[in-house]
């Protein structure tokens, strides 16, 4: 068996699945921002603290949907090849991502208590993409590439600050499709 090979992995189908569900969950949010702001849409007549809930509940949801998609897209290779159980290589990419997650609440919540809102964007980009580069060496893809241009949209992002959620679209929604379609070196 290669010795990189994972049970959770974005090539192929399972990478372009997610890349097209990160980029409704962006237009979603960006909608409802819009709505909110505009007082003309359906959720400009909720309180801040129900249009935060709303907010919550669709990340919540955009989570476990993608979740559930790698997984169940993953399974289907997973037998060809005959993965049983979690591969150790798989164990340390999901610690790499999940400490990225816990970060990333972290730095948001003190970006928000700080008033600096604008820094939640291309903090998660930064911070995605250097979980990228870390788990380079347990993946068989080019996870390197993609996590440099992440750190780059993250730059972006700081010196754009009014296009922020089209970078963010494009880097989940884009580079993760196009690493589903390029992304395996064999």
């Amino acid at each position: 068996m290669n010795t990189k090979t994972h049970n959770l992995s974005l090539q192929g189908i399972a990478g372009v699945l997610f890349g097209i569900i990160c980029i409704l969950f962006i237009v979603l949010v960006q909608v409802f921002i819009n709505q909110y702001t505009s007082s003309s849409g359906a959720t400009s007549v909720l309180p801040i603290s129900f249009f935060e809930i709303l907010v919550l509940i669709s990340t919540v949801l955009f989570a476990l949907i993608s979740y559930f998609i790698i997984v169940y897209v993953n399974k289907r290779r997973r037998k060809k090849i005959g993965l049983k159980g979690w591969e150790q290589h798989a164990r340390k990419i999901r610690i790499i991502f999940f400490i990225q997650f816990i970060l990333v609440l972290f730095i948001s919540y003190v970006c928000i208590q700080v008033g600096m809102v604008k820094l939640i964007i291309p903090v998660v980009l930064l911070m995605h993409g250097l979980s990228c580069i870390l788990a380079s060496p347990f993946t068989n893809g080019y996870s390197k590439i993609l996590g440099l241009f992440f750190a780059l949209q993250s730059l972006l992002a700081v010196f754009f600050p009014e296009v922020q959620f089209l970078l963010l679209g494009v880097a989940f929604g884009g580079f993760h499709i196009i690493y589903g379609v390029f992304g395996n070196k064999n």
